[in-house]
């Protein structure tokens, strides 16, 4: 009989020990250390990929030379008064490149905007259309895909710079089920699929490439373990701290007992 219970007891513990250790899993930089500077990286400027979007304008001190380069005839008519459909948005295809105005065919893919830019410049006065141009290019899918226990969301990013702990906090942040020492970040480049891990307690996530995160990256956050149903969580919650006390009685009677 004393044997059955020394085992329920000590079963006891162990449940309530592991229950008790959520605080311990949680909390983000826990190795950062005050008033210690750190080197702070710039966010790293975005390269295009295939099937990225673009947003292309060009200005002009003369307008109507400017205007060719403005609209792409999308091969739709309005039924009703005959006007073309235009717009200024171009895809990056297979081949890396965007059917641009006039230049025809631009290699884009691996360049940051600014390349790109600088590279339309270039060549729209290098054959003589402007002298002075000046481009303005927008990406426009840059959007990072949140899973896991942070909740699911697509967010669309205004600017194009956005770092893992600013993701996070746009979804409501982390919770105590969230294994935060190993969150994962996948990544598409060249037509391969690349898995970081990041983790959230270390200051050495600044380091890792997935800190700073690109277009269509996912942002993983896995669950730390076996998720308690609302009940059992209630339970442990509420009567956890009091067998706890009972157990420790109870072991501390039974041995004094032998």
């Amino acid at each position: 009989m004393k044997t059955n219970c020394k085992w329920w007891i000590w079963a006891l513990m162990i449940i309530l020990s592991i229950s008790c250790t959520t605080p311990s899993q949680l909390g983000y930089l826990r190795d950062l250390e005050y008033n210690v500077p750190m080197a702070a990286q710039p966010a790293p400027e975005l390269r295009l990929k295939v099937d990225d979007r673009l947003s292309i304008q060009v200005f002009a001190d003369e307008p109507e030379l400017a205007s060719p380069f403005n609209t792409i005839l999308l091969q739709r008519i309005k039924e009703t008064t005959g006007t073309p459909l235009r717009g200024t948005t171009y895809g990056v295809d297979a081949s890396g490149n965007i059917d641009f105005p006039v230049l025809g065919a631009v290699h884009v893919e691996g360049k940051t905007l600014r390349e790109v830019k600088e590279e339309l410049e270039g060549q729209i006065i290098s054959h003589g259309y402007i002298k002075n141009p000046m481009v303005k290019v927008e990406l426009e899918n840059f959007t990072v895909t949140v899973l896991g226990e942070t909740g699911q969301r697509v967010l669309e990013v205004q600017s194009n710079s956005i770092n893992i702990l600013e993701a996070l906090s746009y979804t409501g942040g982390t919770n105590q089920n969230s294994k935060i020492p190993d969150v994962m970040v996948v990544r598409t480049e060249n037509g391969q699929r690349t898995a970081y891990t990041v983790n959230l307690q270390s200051k050495s996530l600044y380091d890792s490439p997935a800190f700073w995160l690109q277009q269509n990256d996912v942002l993983y956050v896995k669950p730390r373990g076996v998720r308690l149903s609302s009940g059992g969580d209630l339970f442990l919650k509420i009567f956890a701290p009091a067998i706890s006390a009972i157990s420790a009685i109870a072991y501390m009677l039974l041995w004094t007992s032998r």
